[in-house]
């Protein structure tokens, strides 16, 4: 598939409350029930894991919920989607990606998911380099691969009308937007990183994964 980069419904100022919370409890649904969670976690340990992390484009933080424990914040560009978090522990930050507000080594590891195929490759490499920054050990970062089969899977949800109305939208756009292994691999190859890794990721998922040191 080629890549489309089509602005999404979740990200605009304007979107009716309720259909915005209906779509990040969409959002925490696709991360229970298919696979974002797992991955997310599994992803982490490869990583070597770590007591502070700090997760981009958190929404509502439930993938920092799902670690139990631990120096946890989440940080996202809109602070109605921090809003809707259940709290647990965890701190949220409004803020941008590309221009973190924290010092350097502030957190043991810097994490994302499904947030990459937000941002054009530049950006992307920047931000991988701008969290490698503030990491005192490393960076996971994981999207879903843009592929017709989960593009597919999406459009029938919505068909079915069980997602909502953001979703029935945003969910296949970002299949659209997002970015191949190969692709992955060219944007991660840009980042000072000591060591760096992408892998795939079950189901229709890539890692990419960053050593400091």
């Amino acid at each position: 598939m080629k890549r489309i980069d089509e602005p999404e419904l979740l990200d605009e100022h304007d979107g009716p409350p309720e259909d915005v919370a209906r779509s990040l409890r969409d959002l925490r649904f696709f991360n229970r029930w298919c696979g974002g969670t797992s991955a997310y976690r599994r992803l982490l340990r490869k990583l070597g894991g770590g007591r502070a992390v700090l997760d981009l484009g958190t929404g509502t933080s439930d993938l920092l919920e799902s670690l139990g424990g631990g120096f946890r914040v989440g940080l996202d560009f809109k602070i109605e989607h921090l809003r809707h978090g259940d709290g647990d522990g965890i701190r949220r930050v409004a803020g941008d990606a590309l221009r973190l507000p924290f010092r350097d080594n502030a957190v043991d590891v810097v994490t994302s998911s499904h947030f990459f195929h937000h941002f054009t490759p530049e950006q992307n490499a920047a931000i991988l380099s701008e969290s490698l920054r503030v990491s005192r050990h490393g960076v996971m970062m994981t999207d879903t691969r843009r592929h017709v089969l989960p593009w597919l899977f999406v459009k029938l949800l919505g068909w079915l009308r069980l997602v909502g109305r953001i979703t029935r939208f945003d969910a296949p756009a970002s299949v659209r937007r997002g970015y191949t292994i190969p692709e992955a691999r060219e944007i991660a190859a840009k980042v000072p990183a000591a060591r760096r890794e992408v892998v795939n990721a079950f189901p229709y998922r890539f890692g990419i994964l960053l050593w400091k040191r």
